[in-house]
């Protein structure tokens, strides 16, 4: 099965698996944002944290390869009284020329080489002086029944975190292992190990 075809099953389950409130530490990091400010949603599902940042006056685009999420998303904006641009797209072919303030991500579990590529082709389409910020499952997660994969591969430490943003225009603003509860839906509930980064680019 392609990855968009993994998600279509799991978000064609009534409701939102993930639910519908935002992550919390992408939704604490608002403060970096000007007004207005554009906002990539990078893998981003049935479109939580996309509706809350749009509810938040951020122009707001949700990218997915999933059209089950697309069209989820789509209808949590609707219910919400929001306006988002969506994107369906695999991040093994995307390409856009738009730009972009921030790109938030939270999730997002990819092997590599398409993780380095599609972070640093992500990190790429930022304008100067805006935000990489993301919440990912660490590699200790893989032992606990909260959520996430139980693939290695798909689990994040942070040497390859750093690996990916070591980049000429990124600066470290953030980048942290923590334990943190989840009470997400029924995909992501109970305590968690996870990775918390906050990339800039000059």
């Amino acid at each position: 099965m392609s990855i968009a075809e993994v998600w279509d099953a799991k978000f064609s389950r009534d409701g939102y698996l993930y639910g519908k409130e935002p992550n919390t530490f992408l939704a604490s990091q608002t403060t970096l944002l000007a007004p207005k400010a554009s906002v990539l949603m990078l893998g981003e599902g049935e479109g939580r944290t996309a509706v809350y940042l749009a509810k938040e006056g951020f122009n707001v685009t949700a990218l997915d390869a999933s059209a089950v999420g697309i069209k989820k998303t789509q209808a949590l904006a609707s219910e919400m009284g929001v306006n988002i641009t969506t994107i369906l797209a695999d991040l093994e072919q995307w390409q856009t020329q738009e730009r972009y303030d921030a790109i938030f991500s939270s999730y997002l579990h990819l092997e590599d080489p398409l993780r380095t590529k599609a972070f640093r082709y992500a990190f790429s389409l930022l304008r100067p002086q805006g935000y990489f910020v993301a919440e990912l499952f660490s590699l200790k997660q893989i032992s606990r029944e909260s959520g996430g994969p139980k693939m290695a591969s798909l689990l994040y430490t942070l040497e390859s975190l750093e690996h990916i943003f070591k980049l000429d225009d990124a600066t470290i603003v953030q980048l942290q292992e923590t334990t943190t509860h989840l009470d997400e839906g029924s995909g992501h509930t109970g305590k968690a190990d996870v990775m918390r980064l906050i990339i800039q680019k000059s």
